[in-house]
């Protein structure tokens, strides 16, 4: 590909550094000094209002342990990636604590923190279910250049709180932020998949999570103490949203069209072909093309692809249920957990508490290594194997973690319980590898290829809004698993990897280096390859003709 392909990667990269530098709060949840200077800030206004005078509120770097358990670092559960994801696509609240360190926060900050971190969601489900339309009337660029305005405006909202002595400008902030992730995920996503030529399809898709990746790793670096984790400073984490908004902005006009959305939705085909010409380099694209065309014959029937054609259409069926399973089984995974006691790891290790939040970014460095050795490969090893053999590490690795996070509970053994720890330590940073291999990037680029163009975009809407809506219910629920599981709380994550490495292994087919024609016929329900379908006429045999 050429410069402007360059030009798209950096302007993608940006937008997503921008989206989960945000996404699964982790910017602000993700560290524990960000969590506890901003519900510092909600007390002391709402004490305020009420013209009390704040009581003392002990500070972030005090840490509270209880039963051996570290909880300094507690901030509010959610969901991991992606949703989307691929968080989404992990947490970094400690251990469960028997007590509130924030014991002298307002009553109200509880709820109203919890709030905060729900509105992110709910609102990113609501960009996720109208992401489709967004896809479909706008186009896949001039959609994510459009959306770009609203983290223009979070970072308004995001930077603001303390000029105008308000906590609820930065819930707004969470709402317009939550809306972009929600829009954003599924638009590039479809986007990256159409552009690509389909021998580096997956390859380009993880590149996508690459960036993600190097987002992740940018928030835990800007939310430790020594950086913006501080009083008076952190607003300039949520103002920082404007400046990869501007990257995205300067850089996405000057790339191209989907050819794909062009021709086949538009039916502009010189249009389609001068864009791929941009994207590939060289002028004979004719091939391209004409499998494009041969995919428009099949769809030209459908002007706008309804929910209620995405749900009846027999031969959707078993694809929509893949990437709905798909989604499920990323938010559902483990991430959360495995970060979530990951403080209380390395503290039983005796690393020296002010440096586990280093440790932790160490942990998302070795998060963005793994994932650029994914690049290469997802196209030489395929989708399949890339998803189910490091599944099967990381249901290994939480057997482990069980046995070793127990051990560490028993008294008996408290001389061993330094040597357990830097063992749950490895343990779970195999975790970490096998998600940032399979189940973090490769989702989003299976449910992209499983549907022809029509339905594309609203599957896509579709099983990324179950993707938040998994978010939503573990956010919900991870606290109070938290709480009562104790080490045992890797137990129903282990089920779900089980259930889902079985259901990918008998349904979901290879997608390596095949066209979206050919992947969709091959999962068809109801009709046997060859077989017209009732939603797309099986024109194989027509001869071509010039789209007008």
């Amino acid at each position: 590909m050429r410069m402007e392909a360059l030009i798209l990667y950096t302007a993608l990269g940006s937008s997503q550094i921008l989206r989960y530098k945000h996404c699964s709060l982790l910017a602000m949840f993700r560290s524990r000094f960000i969590s506890e200077v901003c519900q510092r800030f909600y007390s002391h206004l709402l004490y305020e209002r009420e013209g009390i005078s704040p009581p003392n509120i002990s500070s972030p770097a005090v840490v509270v342990s209880v039963n051996g358990v570290d909880n300094s670092s507690y901030a509010v559960s959610s969901g991991g990636n992606g949703t989307a994801g691929n968080n989404t696509n992990g947490l970094t609240t400690p251990a469960p604590k028997a007590e509130e360190p924030e014991e002298h926060f307002h009553p109200l900050v509880d709820f109203l923190w919890a709030v905060t971190v729900a509105i992110f969601v709910l609102f990113g489900m609501v960009g996720a279910f109208i992401s489709g339309k967004v896809a479909d009337y706008f186009g896949r660029k001039k959609g994510m250049i459009v959306i770009t305005v609203l983290m223009f405006i979070a970072a308004v909202f995001g930077g603001i709180p303390i000029i105008v002595n308000s906590f609820e400008v930065l819930i707004v902030h969470r709402a317009f932020v939550g809306l972009h992730c929600g829009i954003n995920v599924s638009l590039a996503s479809l986007y990256l998949a159409e552009i690509s030529p389909k021998k580096i399809r997956g390859a380009v898709g993880t590149i996508h999570q690459l960036f993600i990746t190097i987002g992740i790793l940018w928030s835990n670096i800007m939310g430790v103490s020594k950086l913006a984790g501080r009083d008076g400073v952190w607003p300039w984490v949520y103002v920082f949203n404007a400046f990869p908004a501007f990257i995205c902005l300067v850089c996405m006009p000057f790339c191209p069209e989907s050819p794909r959305w062009l021709l086949i939705k538009k039916g502009e085909e010189q249009e389609a072909r001068d864009a791929l010409r941009k994207f590939r380099g060289y002028l004979d694209v004719e091939d391209e093309i004409d499998e494009m065309k041969i995919e428009a014959r099949k769809s030209q029937s459908i002007q706008q692809f309804s929910l209620k054609q995405l749900l009846t259409t027999p031969e959707l069926k078993i694809p929509l249920f893949i990437a709905i399973m798909m989604q499920v089984s990323q938010q559902w995974s483990g991430i959360n957990a495995v970060m979530s006691y990951s403080s209380f790891m390395y503290k039983n290790a005796g690393v020296d508490k002010n440096l586990v939040e280093w440790v932790v970014c160490l942990t998302s460095t070795i998060n963005v290594l793994t994932t650029i050795v994914a690049v290469p490969l997802m196209e030489k090893l395929g989708r399949r194997p890339l998803l189910i053999w490091p599944m099967v590490g990381m249901l290994l690795s939480f057997v482990l973690l069980t046995i070793f996070h127990n051990l560490q509970y028993v008294e008996d053994l408290k001389d061993h319980h330094s040597v357990f720890a830097y063992i749950s330590i490895v343990v779970m940073h195999t975790y970490v590898i096998g998600f940032a291999i399979g189940l973090g990037p490769i989702p989003f680029i299976v449910v992209s290829e499983i549907f022809r163009q029509e339905p594309r975009a609203a599957a896509m809407s579709f099983s990324l809004t179950f993707n938040w809506i998994c978010n939503f219910v573990l956010m919900l629920v991870f606290r109070f698993m938290q709480k009562s599981m104790l080490g045992y709380v890797y137990l129903p994550f282990i089920v779900t990897l089980a259930l889902a490495i079985t259901f990918i292994f008998f349904m979901v087919p290879e997608t390596k280096n095949r066209t979206f024609d050919d992947i969709a016929n091959s999962i068809a329900f109801g009709k046997k390859r060859g077989k017209k379908s009732k939603a797309f006429g099986d024109q194989d045999g027509e001869e071509l003709q010039q789209m007008t």
